[in-house]
């Protein structure tokens, strides 16, 4: 097995068991948001890995899109709470003077 053939199936493994997605169906998100981050706008070749990465809330287990390596680790750090996005946003306006 080639480290691409590796590569692939070890991602196919992923993507089912963490989310229960297959290759096509993370393919098909990729394309519906233009190969870009749901947040951002980065372009996936731009990107850590040149990957885009699921994003669900791990309550619920459900997909809410593709994010860059960035946007995902953010949220995560938020520990996706809108609240203290909420005054992080309001931190760096008081800090720009918007």
């Amino acid at each position: 097995m080639t480290s691409e053939e590796w590569y692939l199936t070890n991602r196919q493994y992923w993507l089912k068991s963490q989310y229960g997605l297959n290759l096509e169906d993370y393919n098909n998100l990729v394309k519906e948001q233009n190969h870009k981050c749901a947040i951002c706008d980065v372009d996936e070749v731009d990107s850590f890995k040149g990957l885009l990465f699921v994003d669900h809330c791990h309550t619920t287990g459900k997909i809410r899109g593709l994010l860059c390596h960035h946007c995902n680790t953010a949220l995560g750090k938020f520990k996706d709470s809108e609240s203290i996005l909420m005054k992080a946003i309001e931190y760096v306006r008081k800090s720009n003077g918007s």
